[in-house]
């Protein structure tokens, strides 16, 4: 869990760095700007309403005087809402941060509270001859912020999660019941191999019990197709699938599939309490997903899924 944290925390923070560069210029200009209309509110929003629509991200921007009265009203991208004026800020989160003399500050996360999603607010100084005078605050949306890279903190690292205890209380009196699947597991393993290698399919989850499989298609990555053991075993499955190349970005290889579904096999008939209960690949990211009958889940690395022995797995999961 604390690698959780951390990981998170440094999204955040790299998001916070882009911001602020991304920003830094933006709203140093239009805080020059504003000096010049702190005493007309009307043409300050008019500016306001201007300035937002030029500043990468921003969802809200308005003007506070030294003491966190509103003196305009609230510049969004559609319009100005003049009714906010006047209205005192001084307990709004972002103000709890270091309020900056000159430059700007970027303030912690906090919900914003008309949309309670998490927000990142800039303050940034309005100030003459070294004197603060205004505060211009704009405000954007956390989840929108994009990464200047690409960054996969968050699903390159082993995850565990413990499931239902009452399932666990239970494993040593229930038995893995022969599905439709495991009868024909070579012949489905085979299969989601050549849909990962020859057919666009970059994630497949097989569920072993119930005998079904879900797959996702690099083309159309917002939509899965869930195919029944019969589907499954028809050989012209791979033909409603048109061929399609191995994606460039991949981060699996061949040899690495053909490795983890042997290994997905061992799981599944290891032991008749202690099972694979579903598993699934995804080559873009590179990750395994399991789930065992204690109702565990694993997601981890393709890599360090196949370096672990089975005496590995069987034990850890004994004493999960």
């Amino acid at each position: 869990m604390r690698k959780d944290i951390n990981q998170l925390a440094q999204i955040v923070s790299a998001k916070k760095r882009y911001l602020s560069e991304l920003a830094t210029p933006h709203l140093s200009y239009i805080s020059e700007q504003c000096l010049c209309l702190l005493d007309d509110t009307e043409q300050l929003d008019v500016f306001l309403q201007q300035a937002i629509i030029d500043t990468p991200y921003c969802n809200l921007m308005y003007v506070t005087d030294v003491n966190f009265k509103q003196l305009s009203g609230n510049a969004i991208r559609q319009s100005i809402e003049p009714q906010y004026r006047g209205q005192d800020l001084s307990q709004r989160p972002y103000m709890k941060a270091t309020i900056p003399l000159k430059g700007l500050v970027i303030s912690n996360t906090y919900q914003n509270v008309h949309t309670s999603k998490p927000c990142i607010s800039i303050i940034h100084a309005i100030q003459q001859d070294n004197v603060l005078l205004a505060l211009l605050i704009a405000d954007f949306d956390l989840e929108e912020l994009p990464l200047p890279n690409d960054i996969t903190l968050l699903m390159s690292n082993w995850h565990q999660f413990k499931g239902d205890p009452s399932i666990r209380h239970s494993l040593f009196s229930q038995q893995r019941s022969h599905s439709l699947l495991d009868i024909n597991i070579d012949r489905i393993h085979a299969l989601m191999q050549s849909l990962l290698n020859h057919n666009g399919v970059f994630h497949f989850k097989l569920h072993y019990s119930s005998s079904r499989a879900t797959l996702w298609l690099y083309d159309q990555p917002h939509h899965y197709q869930l195919h029944n053991i019969d589907q499954l075993l028809n050989d012209e499955l791979n033909d409603v699938y048109p061929a399609c190349a191995y994606p460039a970005e991949a981060q699996v290889n061949e040899q690495q599939i053909t490795i983890a579904l042997e290994q997905f096999k061992a799981l599944r008939f290891a032991d008749e309490n202690i099972y694979l209960r579903s598993a699934s690949i995804n080559i873009i990211n590179g990750m395994v997903g399991l789930n065992f009958s204690c109702d565990g889940s694993h997601y981890i690395p393709i890599n360090e899924f196949i370096d672990n022995s089975m005496e590995y797995w069987l034990g850890s999961l004994q004493t999960a």
